[in-house]
């Protein structure tokens, strides 16, 4: 969700840690933290976690000076918004943590506000490289990515589904050889994991593993990045190795690949063939040996269908291609999932064996689970939480957004004691939810203009969804103009509730 400067002062904690935000921010490429008025943490989501190496620590309710080196906080961006109560954008600063792991970051950071009172601070961190203290080469980012002992496995993939197993089983024997894999599902699905797995299965498991979310950063920016930059390329630009330079001999993941823009992915078609990168502003090439696994949240040859996807980066990039099946098509894997997640659970200590009611295993295997495995985890998180001096999981230790999610996933449009619907109007034939079916019960017309409408508006809120709120974004993806989509939005009176 994107938002902009000025309208950050009129947004408190509370509205921006609901449900439907907390699961934006988890899905969201970049680090996202929430801090009270206090100082306490009440938010931050994965992958601020793994950088700053908060992935096992319960961070919720902790001051950030049990969180950061107490000496460095007057250096903590954080404590410097809360004091000055202003914005601090594209702050670049460095930070030791207190489980000892040390962090170089570009954030974001704004006030929030409830009813013109102080009330926290929202921090988005752009990029961040972070390397456990005591490593030697701990101010090389490539030394960080060398540090293996915390990436996933093929053993993290936890799952007896034959879909699960086949893509398994191609995933490993990818593993063992150099050729670029494509990875595609939706979000939550492990995506990843799979990732991690196949890279620490293969021979290049002891170079670097760097990952880079190309829709979180600008073009300019990601160019940068990617094939690093030349003294004097620009004004104050240092001379500096991209990724591919600092991933040579490992491997590189670049997630949501398909929202790189089509300029872009020219030049990293040219850098994938000659295996030459040369930096902005020089006129050297420099060899790279590095292995790509991109990710993309949709089928690639529906990306390159939709123009946002070259076909032949396609055809370079998915020498192996490997489609993670999401969680409503294998549920038999539901079980030992929740088991996993239960067992591995950072709230079990002291809890003994948790068991799970009959109504709430029912409750899994009816739910479709949009948010894929990603949302399984965080619902039994949730549980967990709530659970108290009970030992099993119930209906009441659920979190309230899945019980109400659950509960109208099984709500007909068209209620059971409603009078049958005039004849002339085939409900079996028209998309559910697009149109006012009370209107065809009581003249048995449909008004088109109406279903047209409502179809729009379903159809934008999805792709607003999916981008995060990114209305440039969105609008490549429906092959539209920005301004066009933004007049859209307006028309249909669609709110930023997406």
């Amino acid at each position: 969700m994107y938002f902009s400067k000025d309208r950050f002062f009129n947004v408190s904690r509370r509205n921006v840690l609901t449900p439907e935000m907390i699961a934006i921010w988890d899905d969201l490429g970049v680090g996202v933290a929430v801090v009270d008025a206090e100082g306490y943490c009440e938010y931050m989501n994965p992958i601020q976690r793994r950088a700053d190496g908060f992935t096992r620590i319960h961070l919720e309710g902790q001051h950030i000076t049990k969180l950061y080196v107490p000496h460095e906080l007057e250096c903590i961006p954080t404590v410097e918004c809360l004091r000055l109560s202003k914005p601090i954008l594209k702050k670049s600063y460095l930070y030791k943590t207190t489980n000892n792991y040390l962090a170089g970051t570009v954030s974001d950071f704004f006030p929030l506000y409830n009813q013109g009172r102080k009330d926290g601070v929202i921090a988005f961190t752009l990029w961040t490289g972070s390397v456990p203290l005591g490593d030697p080469k701990r101010k090389a980012r490539k030394s960080a990515s060398r540090n293996n002992s915390s990436y996933y496995t093929f053993e993290s993939l936890v799952g007896e589904d034959e879909s699960l197993r086949e893509v398994l089983g191609e995933a490993r024997t990818a593993a063992k050889s150099s050729s670029h894999v494509m990875i595609w599902g939706e979000s939550g699905t492990g995506k990843e994991v799979f990732a991690q797995a196949i890279h620490m299965e293969s021979e290049r498991k002891d170079k670097p593993f760097i990952a880079e979310n190309c829709a979180a950063i600008p073009e300019n920016l990601l160019e940068a990045i990617l094939f690093g930059t030349s003294k004097g390329a620009y004004t104050d630009a240092p001379d500096k190795p991209g990724l591919f330079e600092e991933a040579d001999g490992g491997t590189l993941l670049l997630d949501e690949l398909n929202s790189m823009p089509l300029g872009l992915q020219a030049k990293l078609l040219r850098v994938l063939q000659e295996k030459r990168v040369r930096r902005l502003g020089s006129q050297k090439e420099i060899p790279v040996d590095v292995r790509v696994v991109s990710i993309l949240n949709e089928a690639p040859l529906n990306a390159v269908s939709q123009g946002i996807l070259r076909s032949d980066l396609f055809y370079r990039l998915a020498v192996v291609g490997l489609a993670v099946p999401p969680l409503r098509e294998r549920k038999k894997d539901i079980s030992v999932l929740a088991r996993t997640f239960i067992e591995r659970s950072e709230q079990k200590s002291g809890l003994g064996l948790i068991g799970v009611e009959p109504d709430v295993v029912q409750m899994f295997f009816d739910y479709d689970w949009p948010g894929n495995v990603r949302e399984l985890l965080h619902v039994i998180e949730g549980s967990m939480a709530l659970l108290g001096d009970s030992s099993s999981i119930s209906r009441d230790n659920l979190p309230r957004h899945f019980r109400e999610a659950s509960e109208n996933a099984f709500i007909s449009p068209v209620s059971a004691s409603a009078p049958t619907p005039a004849p002339q109007a085939d409900e079996s034939l028209l998309g559910k939810n697009f149109f006012d079916y009370s209107l065809v019960r009581r003249n048995g017309v449909v008004p088109l203009k109406s279903c047209v409408q409502k179809y729009e508006t379903e159809c934008i809120r999805n792709v607003l969804r999916l981008t995060g709120g990114n209305v440039a974004k969105a609008a490549r993806i429906m092959q539209i103009t920005g301004a066009g989509l933004r007049y859209k939005i307006q028309q249909l009176g669609i709110e930023d509730d997406y």
